[in-house]
């Protein structure tokens, strides 16, 4: 399946960070096939590379089935750091509580759930660290910014890649506990949107027409964010 122009084996995603059954990872896949081929671009940075994709699939997965009965893969985990802050920073917050008791057992509203609150997150780390080349080039590696980016994702990654790594990690942990109050407003604004969202789709379709219908809300999402979070005034969709 092509996302944004590369070739993306969606049943060939990262290592999961949680432990996870083979049917969990057969469902994932179903609902993401449409949501693609619904061409979902407001959503663009929580769908656009493996790396985004898996960590769509983590924080899916934890509010579907439960992060209090979900275990961290320790192995897997290592691989994929900057996953891991991202899904540990994001799953501990009290509004995620929140969205996943609203959605456990509900594959659809979850993904819907998780899709749109990392879209959130990736554009507030894209603000944070525009001007931090160091910390940005290694996030860039989450999300498409550009025609130029390497079409292939490297199948290793050197020593410079894992420091790299580390220095984005102690980036990201330092910006949030500085800015706690801006990240928890973030993700407080998230989930009224979501509530708002999901409250219209179902008068308008019921749970079928949610995934399609998110197509048709990029203006709604753009104003959103932009009017809240956004000094440079990009797109909602980077």
């Amino acid at each position: 399946m092509f996302v944004n122009g590369i070739e993306i084996d969606i049943a060939n995603l990262e290592k999961p960070l949680l432990l996870v059954s083979e049917e969990d990872e057969l469902l994932f896949q179903r609902l993401l096939q449409p949501t693609i081929e619904h061409q979902l671009i407001q959503c663009q940075l929580a769908l656009s590379t493996r790396k985004s994709i898996s960590l769509v699939k983590d924080v899916w997965l934890a509010m579907y089935r439960d992060r209090e009965n979900l275990y961290i893969n320790s192995g897997h985990a290592m691989l994929y750091p900057i996953r891991l802050i991202l899904f540990e920073l994001v799953t501990q917050a009290e509004y995620f509580q929140r969205l996943a008791k609203k959605s456990r057992g509900d594959e659809c509203l979850s993904f819907m759930y998780a899709v749109i609150l990392l879209q959130f997150v990736l554009q507030w780390l894209k603000e944070r660290f525009r001007d931090n080349r160091e910390v940005y080039s290694t996030l860039r590696l989450l999300y498409r910014v550009s025609d130029d980016e390497v079409r292939q994702e490297p199948c290793f990654e050197t020593r410079e890649q894992k420091v790299a790594q580390a220095v984005a990690v102690k980036a990201i942990r330092f910006e949030v506990r500085e800015h706690t109050q801006e990240f928890t407003s973030l993700l407080s604004q998230s989930y009224k949107l979501i509530a708002f969202l999901h409250s219209k789709l179902r008068d308008e379709g019921g749970e079928a027409a949610i995934l399609p219908s998110l197509r048709n809300i990029a203006e709604t999402l753009n104003r959103f964010y932009k009017d809240r979070y956004t000094t440079h005034n990009p797109s909602f969709t980077g």
